[in-house]
């Protein structure tokens, strides 16, 4: 065995923005508790616990989290002692409307992201820390949750300063790091696109790692106005970056299909010399230069694709809707490449600021599993307060506090079973690590100084382990129940019986929680995770208010969080897996297809064209929302007919607008068909609620 092996990975592979983490963590940490020591304070464990609760490895993080951290536990005190002064001679009541505040406040989380969820979550939790002791002593009520309040913001304040001091790493700077990033991947990929480089599988691969850095760069986005003054003076113009890269993962997908299957075939010069102009973009030209020739590259594809249209066309109606599609995507992805290299400019100062629209957008919610993750908070907490009553434990109010956190945390997680397994396995590190230092090593001890020595070695592991995706899951639990079970205080008690009686409340609440986590509502199998995709996609699109001309990106934004949820739960290897991802971005282009109808219809159609078109949009959002496969044939079938009549109805004597807006229709529409046709096993599983198996021959419409 090699001598390297011994040593775990995370302090192995440990470099210097991890070291500089866990000392920054550490100082912060010991600061806190020197403040609180110094001051008196009944509980200075909880100043060094919210330290390493907060501590992140950007500033604007830390902040962030901070301060939605300390409005959270406001708030849960303000209820716990609102509660307490209104119900403290009817505990009965008192309890049931702890229960209810658990269980709206995780319900409240589950339909937020990032720290606003977090909010709620401290909310719920806070009113269980202040209120159960409380209760059983009314009359210092106030001066517990005072005291609690203090200790926490103290945590916050000494975290937050040193994450801005000392090593500071601004998520501002790492926002435009990852958007120029992100940006230049975007690029490359529409050249390789037009290069006719990718195939199928490449192409999934790529738009998946776009994707799921899309949705890591919008909540990074979040953090990087809390410490960069410039990005929050321009935050429309961060939303609106945001989604024109959104759009381009959309949009290129068409501009594939054209290139793979139908350049050979339907092969004209000048559309080639516009691809391969597309191909040679160079990703790291300057700004302006890569501006001009992409508005250049929108041109000619606008003026090619206004020429083909102006001209005498050929029986052959398939090369031609085909060189429109190439040209109308390549136009699309041409402009919005221009418009995200110019914004990108603007954040950056490399040029003079114009005024965007940034829009606004929101993530998917899901009130049904919302709704679920709170009953199962209350009925958790419930059961761990029948457990006090009827057992009359002295660890009884431990066990609820216990069950009521862990619940409130892992409630809003798609699997909380395997997350709370990562938690236990740090929790009981800590418990391990607290015996030995309060039973042997302590003890002997004198002194805050000689205290820090003994408590580094613990903490600067425990941060490093923070600062891994991979080992964070034991390195938090490990900085949150050591001084829990250590019970650090200005008056010491090194008494085993204490620790023990904290040990075993903090096993019998965990035990609950993963109970209920088990019976209640489990997390979804592999297949079901995979069947709700399915599901909530088609759903969505089929409720989608088309009417209410809401701005593309926030389908965008709704359906590619959906998916970015699940994505990190996908086999690579799986070629199940493989369809899945693939029927979901053809669900995404389904949906915009939607909207893109709806659009040429406002703009103006032929008057029957324009009512079968709407006809259609009508019956695709209906068979979305519960179609089995007769009524997708049927569907199919209307699509066909539609289409058909679009190209009767294109002719010479229509002016220009129409008939460029009828051949964008019949563009379109043969998109929809072709999506409905190679995808009927996605959409019969989200519609229809049939098993996802995969795409199969068989499954096509």
């Amino acid at each position: 065995m090699a001598p390297g092996s011994l040593i775990p990975a995370f302090l192995r592979q440990a470099g210097a923005r991890e070291w500089q983490f866990s000392l920054r963590t550490f100082a912060a940490g010991m600061l806190a508790l020197y403040i609180a020591l110094a001051l008196g304070l009944d509980e200075p464990k909880w100043s060094l616990m919210t330290v390493y609760i907060v501590a992140q490895p950007l500033g604007g993080m830390a902040v962030a989290k901070g301060i939605y951290r300390l409005l959270g536990t406001l708030g849960g005190a303000l209820v716990a002692t609102l509660l307490v002064g209104a119900l403290n001679s009817q505990p009965t009541l008192f309890f049931i409307a702890l229960v209810v505040w658990l269980g709206l406040c995780t319900f409240a989380a589950s339909l937020l992201r990032n720290f606003r969820a977090y909010a709620f979550v401290l909310a719920g939790y806070s009113a269980l820390i202040v209120g159960v002791p409380a209760v059983l002593a009314p009359d210092q009520t106030f001066s517990l949750a005072v005291a609690r309040v203090t200790e926490i913001s103290l945590g916050i304040v000494c975290v937050s300063l040193l994450s801005v001091l000392v090593w500071p790493r601004s998520a501002g700077g790492a926002y435009l790091q990852s958007s120029r990033t992100q940006l230049i991947a975007l690029i490359r990929l529409v050249a390789d696109t037009a290069a006719g480089e990718l195939d199928r599988d490449q192409l999934r691969a790529r738009r998946q790692a776009l994707i799921t850095d899309g949705m890591a760069l919008e909540n990074l986005r979040e953090h990087a106005l809390f410490d960069s003054p410039r990005l929050r003076n321009r935050a429309g113009l961060c939303r609106r970056l945001g989604h024109e890269m959104l759009a381009m993962i959309s949009s290129v997908g068409p501009l594939h299909a054209y290139v793979n299957r139908y350049a050979e075939r339907h092969h004209h010069p000048l559309v080639t010399a516009l691809l391969a102009d597309i191909a040679a973009l160079d990703p790291e030209a300057p700004p302006e230069a890569l501006r001009d020739t992409l508005h250049g590259l929108y041109v000619r594809a606008r003026t090619l694709a206004r020429e083909l249209r102006g001209g005498q066309r050929d029986d052959n109606d398939e090369r031609f809707y085909s060189l429109q599609l190439a040209l109308e995507h390549s136009a699309e992805l041409c402009d919005r490449l221009r418009s995200s290299v110019a914004l990108f400019a603007m954040l950056t100062d490399r040029a003079p600021l114009v005024q965007w629209r940034g829009g606004t957008s929101r993530p998917h919610l899901d009130p049904s599993q919302a709704w679920r993750n709170g009953v199962r908070a209350a009925l958790a907490l419930s059961g761990a307060l029948a457990f006090w009553y009827w057992s009359a434990s002295p660890q009884g109010a431990g066990v609820a506090i216990q069950v009521g956190v862990i619940c409130a945390l892992f409630a809003t997680r798609d699997n909380p079973l395997a997350a709370v397994r990562g938690f236990i396995k740090g929790a009981a590190l800590a418990a391990a690590l607290a015996t030995l230092y309060r039973l042997v090593l302590l003890p002997g001890s004198d002194g805050f100084a000689e205290l820090v020595l003994w408590l580094a070695p613990v903490y600067v592991l425990a941060g490093l382990a923070m600062a891994r995706p991979a080992t964070a899951g034991i390195g938090i639990p490990v900085t949150i129940f050591f001084p829990l079970l250590l019970d650090l205080s200005p008056l010491q008690n090194f008494d085993a019986l204490p620790l023990f009686n904290n040990v075993l409340s903090l096993g019998m609440g965990m035990a609950l929680a993963v109970l209920a986590f088990m019976l209640v509502w489990p997390g979804d199998t592999p297949a079901e995770a995979r069947q709700r995709l399915c599901r909530d996609l088609c759903r969505t699109l089929g409720r989608w208010p088309i009417r209410r001309r809401w701005p593309r990106h926030r389908l965008e934004r709704q359906l590619y969080d959906r998916i970015g949820l699940l994505l990190p739960n996908l086999d690579p290897d799986d070629p199940r897996d493989g369809d899945l991802l693939r029927g979901a971005l053809a669900a995404v282009t389904l949906g915009l297809g939607l909207l893109y109808l709806n659009m040429l219809c406002r703009r103006g159609l032929p008057g029957d064209e324009k009512l079968a078109i709407t006809r259609l949009i009508r019956d695709t959002q209906r068979v979305l929302r519960d179609g089995d496969e007769d009524r997708w044939l049927a569907l199919t079938a209307q699509a066909d007919t539609v289409l058909r009549r679009c190209q009767r109805a294109y002719g010479p004597d229509l002016d220009p607008g129409e008939r460029r807006r009828l051949v964008r229709s019949v563009v379109r529409l043969r998109l929809q068909i072709s999506i409905i046709r190679r995808y009927a096993g996605f959409f019969l599983a989200g519609s229809a609620d049939r098993p996802w198996r995969g795409l199969r021959d068989q499954d096509v419409v």
